[in-house]
């Protein structure tokens, strides 16, 4: 069973998380606060000394997808996924980073420190679904918000550089008039266009059991603010480790920018129509495996108990969900407004006869 990774303070021992707020790590028990640099070079020392702790140690309590860490504050055991690299444990609540679980390979290039701490992300979130009229009342409790989670997602993001060529048809179309005839006259040309292209930031998911169409609708996320990565940024958070490899993101992503390049070359031209083929051929592709911020809540509503997600960008607050509908608020609302429509054509008809 292998020791997960806490940060702790250096006045009282208790544990550090990163606060969003002050962009600084602070321990909750004694007040203290570190900086960025300080954190990091604690993280060095402890990745150093987990590295050394995990080559030293069987793999004989590993399973297949699943592993074993102790927490150590309290001792207890915490067992994870195979793609859970931070979490809390079960009975202390201490923020525990799986140092392992991001070493060699999945070693993360960067990562984009969250923005809004826990009770602004709720803040925020409130105010949205009170704006939403039917949404269902129960969703309001703040028994919903105590499962309110702030995660870190993997994702890759790839730069591409390459050469566009197109070859096809443009036509231009003239029209004139005579006393006795209407000439059109279509003048087609070959056209051969080049060029170099530059696309950047092209951004994959890298964990597949990450909901795509909630993660795509929270981008995009500022990437001028990506820091390089340090485990001490994770304390207090969850975090995914990626499953999706970097060639298989490189594919996807060259076969996107082949699609922006068709667009592109077809672009700005003076013609009444263009058609024909373009070919795009990569120079250069770079990836970088980067965590990205996002506040996440899972609700189990209705009488089947059918999940809703919402998920909220954790640096510029953008959101995306689901939302529980009131059925019968809704219903009867509806029958409301059909009665008042009613009796008014009513009334009116009375009226005119």
């Amino acid at each position: 069973m292998s020791d997960g990774m806490i940060f702790k303070c250096p006045c009282c021992g208790g544990f550090l998380e990163f606060d969003p707020q002050q962009q600084k790590f602070k321990c909750y028990y004694c007040g203290q606060v570190l900086d960025e640099e300080e954190l990091r070079e604690q993280s060095e020392q402890r990745e150093a000394a987990a590295e050394e702790q995990q080559s030293a140690e069987t793999a004989d309590d590993q399973q297949e997808h699943l592993r074993s860490y102790r927490c150590q504050m309290c001792g207890a055991e915490i067992v994870t996924d195979d793609t859970t690299a931070a979490t809390r444990c079960y009975f202390c609540h201490s923020p525990v980073v799986l140092h392992d679980r991001l070493d060699d390979e999945f070693r993360p290039d960067g990562v984009i420190p969250f923005q809004m701490d826990k009770a602004t992300a709720e803040k925020q979130f409130m105010e949205y679904i009170s704006r939403k009229k039917f949404v269902d009342r129960s969703f309001f409790n703040g028994a919903q918000l105590e499962m309110f989670s702030g995660v870190y997602y993997p994702w890759w993001y790839t730069d591409i550089e390459g050469e566009a060529e197109f070859e096809g048809e443009g036509t231009r179309t003239s029209v004139r008039s005579t006393p006795t005839h209407i000439i059109t006259t279509t003048s087609v040309f070959r056209v051969h266009r080049e060029g170099r292209l530059n696309f950047r930031l092209l951004a994959r998911k890298a964990l597949l059991k990450a909901d795509g169409k909630l993660s795509d609708g929270i981008h995009p996320y500022d990437a001028s603010q990506i820091q390089p990565y340090a485990s001490g940024f994770l304390s207090g958070f969850l975090a995914e480790r990626r499953d999706v490899s970097e060639a298989s993101a490189k594919e996807e992503t060259v076969a996107e920018a082949k699609t922006y390049a068709a667009q592109l070359m077809k672009q700005n031209h003076s013609f009444n129509s263009l058609s024909g083929e373009t070919k795009f051929k990569p120079i250069n592709v770079k990836s970088r495996y980067v965590l990205l911020p996002a506040w996440v809540l899972t609700y189990k509503g209705g009488k089947d108990g059918a999940p809703y997600y919402y998920m909220m960008n954790g640096q510029t607050g953008k959101v995306c969900g689901k939302l529980p509908i009131d059925k019968k608020r809704l219903l009867a609302t509806a029958l409301g407004i059909g009665l008042a429509v009613f009796l008014i054509l009513c009334g009116g008809g009375a009226f005119i006869w």
